[in-house]
């Protein structure tokens, strides 16, 4: 038997992909666009022979239920979808992609009877944080979705819910938080990395958005880590968790960054996100396990570290 991973090439499918591998599962990538650049650095030789890419859009239901079947696939880690700039760029096709597409996974995993789907919500789900009384927003508050990305993320989840309730179909989604690795090139966090982490390691000048805001920084790593463990635990009484990352003021990681780079010239530009970065992870740490490995400090050293590397510099 084997995994689908749809988006397996991207910033967390290629991770998530390595994870499973070295747990021991045969994986078949499923990519619109299959750039291997950043699996081809994350396998050994070994590893890539235990993973299968298959170019395809999660729109061709005939080809995606081909795979499935030819593959004996059991499991879909579904994480292909367009992000909230591509979405805002062309809210149709984004409609038809992250809804249509994963009402296909879903609809796959029915006729099927597959094991179980786990699949990429998001913590825009929830609206700005003076929508909600608590400083922590709960795991099952209200949705106030924020933009047309977040609005899919929550048509998906109620989506989610029919099929569990009318068809059993296994499903977990995890919210993620604002997610940030080596090797990004999509998503709202990359002008963040970016400016904050990549010029400075690069000795570029960084000037950085939202200098008055606190952020919650989710290292690639951990989000793979709990992806792979929805994949494996016994029947979840939630079906949708979030997961939040380590929150910080940007003045503190601005000054982790210059500890690291001493004489790094960073600029923080004035400005809040907007953004509700505190979240309740209970559920996610009792039913699926999930404990954080990943604090800022040591995220943000290894994407410096990382990007230095690749450009022939010394590590910090």
């Amino acid at each position: 038997m084997a995994i689908l991973v749809t988006g397996g090439t991207g910033l967390i499918g290629s991770r998530t992909v390595r994870d499973l591998v070295k747990g021991g599962e045969q994986v078949v990538v499923y990519d619109a666009l299959p750039g291997a650049g950043i699996l081809e650095q994350l396998l050994t030789a070994e590893e890539k022979s235990r993973v299968k890419i298959i170019q395809g859009d999660v729109l061709d239901l005939p080809h995606l239920i081909r795979t499935v079947k030819e593959n004996n696939v059991d499991i879909i880690v579904h994480l292909a979808a367009l992000l909230s700039a591509e979405v805002d760029a062309n809210p149709a096709l984004a409609i038809k992609i992250n809804c249509e597409g994963t009402v296909n996974v879903f609809e796959i995993a029915r006729i099927f009877g597959l094991k179980r789907v786990v699949w990429a919500s998001s913590m825009s789900v929830f609206g700005t944080p003076d929508k909600y009384a608590e400083e922590y927003i709960p795991n099952d508050a209200p949705h106030y979705p924020w933009g047309v990305y977040g609005a899919t993320k929550s048509l998906n989840e109620r989506v989610a819910v029919y099929y569990f309730e009318n068809y059993g179909v296994d499903i977990i989604g995890i919210r993620y938080s604002m997610v940030y690795g080596a090797g990004q090139a999509r998503g709202g966090s990359g002008i963040l990395v970016r400016e904050l982490m990549l010029n400075p390691a690069l000795g570029k000048p960084g000037k950085v958005p939202y200098g008055d805001d606190d952020i919650g920084w989710l290292y690639v790593d951990d989000v793979a880590a709990a992806t792979v463990l929805a994949t494996k635990v016994a029947k979840t009484k939630t079906r949708s968790f979030t997961i939040g990352g380590d929150v910080r003021s940007m003045k503190e990681t601005a000054d982790y960054v210059r500890k690291l780079i001493p004489g790094a010239d960073i600029t923080l530009l004035p400005g809040y996100s907007g953004l509700s970065w505190k979240f309740e992870t209970t559920p996610l740490e009792k039913e699926i396990g999930y404990k954080p490995q990943w604090p800022m400090e040591k995220g943000f050293k290894e994407v410096i570290n990382t990007t230095r590397k690749q450009h022939g510099l010394p590590p910090v």
